[in-house]
């Protein structure tokens, strides 16, 4: 039926709102020693949503400058190019 696409659709897009809520608000103490989340939530409170793809591809807070675009896309899954920017501006005024 032609309705239930379109349900499908609005589904699809609640889950992920309810899952990038969870990703922000997640407790990551046990996992990121450097601090990760933190950082990327004092940033920008959204940015934390990237923190768990970033600590599985073994990025730490120390290795942030040394990032490029590519590794930010590819590695930790970071589509959005405005987050990547603010992402690279900040490490690397950290690092200076």
């Amino acid at each position: 039926m032609p309705g239930d696409n379109h349900r499908c659709t609005v589904f699809d897009r609640r889950l992920m709102r309810e899952l990038d809520k969870l990703r922000q608000a997640a407790d990551y103490s046990s996992c990121d020693c450097t601090g990760l989340a933190g950082w990327l939530g004092d940033l920008m409170p959204e940015l934390r949503r990237y923190t768990y793809q970033m600590l599985k591809a073994g990025i730490t807070l120390p290795l942030l400058p040394q990032l490029s675009n590519r590794h930010l896309i590819r590695d930790c899954r970071i589509h959005n190019g405005v987050h990547r920017l603010l992402i690279s501006q900040a490490a690397k005024r950290q690092c200076c």
